[in-house]
């Protein structure tokens, strides 16, 4: 299983994500990892051979997706003496994708070839994956093409597999892989005991400010953990926090309030903290690290409470919530 420590602490898998071409495999990965709508991927070249990328998923487990071009010519590559012990060993999770709008025998013959080398050089891996897209189009034949792959599968391998139909432009396909790699997190021991440890430190900010937290990754817009416990949301679309305009004006103020107050040595001016209001209570949302933004909602609007949420932002708690997501050092 291929399961490694990269260079910032963050538990490495490798997923292999394959199936023929025009299956929706890039479009999947990439409005999954990168949170790019569906329109951004609808006309995506091609992949050309293997595609290896890192991703960082809900900010605790680092992907290592490697992304098989499904052409012909690359898929014999693939199977080949000399390379399907590369691709296909050390994988923790596999997915299989394909068009459910197409029922071809030579996707019958790399779906088959796929399973005899991932069992052969994986033999640890739990499941195998395999997404049957595109059912939003109205040629879809799902459940043919379900028995169609299932056909002269053994009890044994049958049992491994898990058959799901979906579709990347509706977005259950990205639900799904989430809910995938929701389960690899579950599987791992570190990945819980950072999980543990961030919970630890967003519990503590609760305790001294009276306010609820949820903290964010922002390359896909996950959450990572918040001190509602259970909590479920849709990934969210996230804009650099990034000076524009207004703050280049409120730059130049600044400047020319400190030579009055006397003040040399000036540190940058960066815009680090949003706040909303409502009639019932303050929303602050602020970035924790390149990769990270923390939302903190209060419970009502009473004098003290937005002083106790600033207080808490600036407290040692909020610095070691900081530096470990900066970090992600267990």
């Amino acid at each position: 299983m291929f399961i490694n420590i990269s260079f910032k602490g963050e538990i490495s898998i490798k997923i292999l994500l394959f199936g023929p071409a025009g299956a929706g495999k890039t479009s999947l990965m990439r409005t999954t990892c990168l949170g790019y709508n569906f329109m951004k991927v609808a006309n995506i070249k091609p992949t050309k051979g293997i595609s290896r990328e890192n991703f960082i998923f809900r900010g605790i487990m680092e992907l290592t997706i490697w992304d098989a071009g499904g052409q012909e010519r690359y898929l014999e590559r693939y199977f080949s003496e000399s390379q399907r012990e590369l691709i296909f060993s050390e994988v923790t999770t596999s997915v299989f994708m394909v068009d459910s709008t197409v029922i071809n025998h030579k996707v019958k013959e790399v779906f088959d070839k796929f399973l005899e080398y991932i069992i052969q050089f994986s033999p640890n891996i739990d499941k195998i994956y395999v997404l049957l897209n595109k059912i939003d189009l109205e040629n879809s034949k799902e459940d043919d093409v379900f028995k169609f792959l299932s056909e002269n599968v053994s009890e044994n391998l049958r049992d491994k597999l898990a058959f799901t139909p979906v579709s990347v432009k509706e977005g259950s396909a990205q639900h799904r892989l989430i809910e995938i790699l929701d389960f690899e997190i579950q599987k791992s021991t570190l990945s819980m005991q950072k999980l543990g440890k961030i919970r630890s430190l967003l519990d503590k900010l609760k305790t001294s400010s009276l306010s609820e937290y949820l903290l964010f990754n922002q390359p896909d817009g996950l959450l990572i953990a918040s001190t509602f416990g259970k909590f479920e949301s849709k990934p969210l679309e996230f804009l650099r926090f990034e000076m524009g305009t207004l703050d280049s004006n409120l730059y130049q103020i600044y400047q020319q309030a400190m030579e009055i107050l006397n003040v040399k040595n000036l540190s940058p001016l960066g815009l680090s903290t949003i706040i909303y209001e409502s009639d019932l209570c303050y929303v602050l949302v602020k970035e924790v690290s390149d990769g990270a933004v923390l939302m903190t909602i209060s419970k009502n609007k009473q004098p003290n409470v937005f002083s106790d949420i600033i207080t808490a932002l600036n407290s040692p708690d909020f610095e070691s919530l900081k530096k470990f997501v900066s970090t992600s050092e267990l």
